[in-house]
């Protein structure tokens, strides 16, 4: 993860899109969506989009390890940001969400309840192919770090590392048992941490929506020139593919925004129109603002909640490994015809030791009669 120069095997991202594509349209995975948007044609359309508006430096350059996981990164918040409220928000769905309560109900709870209808899972489905490009990603680290332990041994930076990487990487490669092994405990731990970092996010997300104003302290500001509700619309597709480049790029704060948007709904029921209209746009724009702080916060959450727990736990995992039923009983049935083996060339060795000792006391005696 830290570097490793001419250290094979290594791909482009168009190359390790493919092979994530292929896997799982192998596997017929439904839990999450393939492309960030539908209006993308295919694999193709979506990677001139990130080599051409998102101009990834590394897109066709050839890596693996800790280049790749910074690429993987970037990736993934292009397609998360892709993604919005996918359904336009009616004027009976604003007036149902408010309702008639005996307390004083707010447009800030009205927002709130719209988010998490409309809005919650667009967010966590997206979420899933974060998650899942994450774990493919440590699963496809297998080889490299391999060959890695494997090609220590007589280079110059071999005194830097224990010399039981080497020892250790050959008799992986060696031994196909102990390499499945490794592997699928490998594996194991990255499906299960894959499980722990949904986990993780969906806690995150659900309080993230029952509270958004706590929740956006500070997030992306999308680059309005104007604090005003009169632009906001349901974006097009294009309108997104545009967003996204300048979104990567801008900070701001938004929590007073918000409240100055909140304070100019009206309340009399003779405009409820025009609040109705307002507070369609606020969502929108609340949205956007939380999904941009997710966002920019894709990477931190990766590193706390998938590769540093991982990579601690995988110790644990690897002390406890041990081979399956199969495995075990035919490596017994493997030792026991090894030790029939054994004993039967120990038997030609006494017997032929035997012989040895007739032949040379028959040599003696038949020297001494001609002596």
């Amino acid at each position: 993860m830290e570097g490793v120069l001419d250290l094979k095997p290594v791909m482009t991202l168009e190359q390790e899109l493919r092979e994530f594509h292929a896997h799982h349209q192998a596997l017929d995975s439904t839990h999450f969506s393939l492309l960030p948007s539908d209006d993308f044609q295919g694999l193709d359309e979506y990677m001139e989009y990130l080599r051409n508006e998102v101009k990834i430096a590394t897109c066709d350059i050839e890596v693996n390890g800790g280049a790749q996981f910074r690429r993987l990164m970037i990736e993934t918040e292009v397609f998360l940001r892709f993604s919005e409220i996918a359904v336009e928000i009616k004027k009976v769905d604003v007036i149902q969400a408010r309702g008639v309560s005996t307390g004083s109900l707010t447009w800030r709870d009205v927002v709130v309840k719209l988010l998490g209808n409309e809005a919650h899972l667009s967010l966590q489905r997206r979420l899933r192919y974060v998650a899942e490009r994450i774990k493919w990603f440590f699963e496809r680290q297998k080889e490299p770090v391999l060959e890695f332990m494997d090609g220590l041994d007589g280079t110059p930076i071999a005194n830097l590392y224990s010399p039981l990487y080497t020892k250790h990487g050959k008799l992986i490669k060696e031994n196909n048992m102990i390499r499945n092994l490794v592997f699928q405990t490998y594996d194991g731990a990255c499906a299960r941490q894959l499980q722990q970092f949904v986990d993780l996010f969906d806690n995150m997300l659900t309080s993230a929506f029952a509270n958004p104003w706590i929740f956006l302290r500070s997030s992306t500001a999308e680059g309005h020139d104007s604090e005003d509700l009169q632009d906001a619309f349901l974006p097009s597709f294009d309108d997104t593919r545009e967003r996204i480049p300048k979104e990567l790029g801008a900070r701001a704060s938004t929590e007073p925004m918000l409240s100055k948007w909140l304070v100019d709904i009206p309340n009399d029921p003779h405009e409820v129109d025009e609040a109705v209209d307002k507070v369609q746009m606020l969502v929108l724009k609340t949205y956007g603002f939380m999904r941009s702080h997710v966002c920019d916060q894709v990477e931190l959450f990766a590193e706390s909640f998938f590769k540093l727990p991982m990579l601690r736990r995988l110790e644990e995992s690897m002390a406890t490994l041990e081979p399956s039923d199969d495995d075990s009983t035919n490596y017994q049935l493997h030792r026991d015809s090894l030790d029939k083996k054994t004993q039967a060339a120990r038997d030609s060795i006494v017997e032929i030791s035997s012989c040895i000792d007739r032949l040379q006391g028959f040599k003696v005696k038949s020297d001494t009669k001609r002596m």
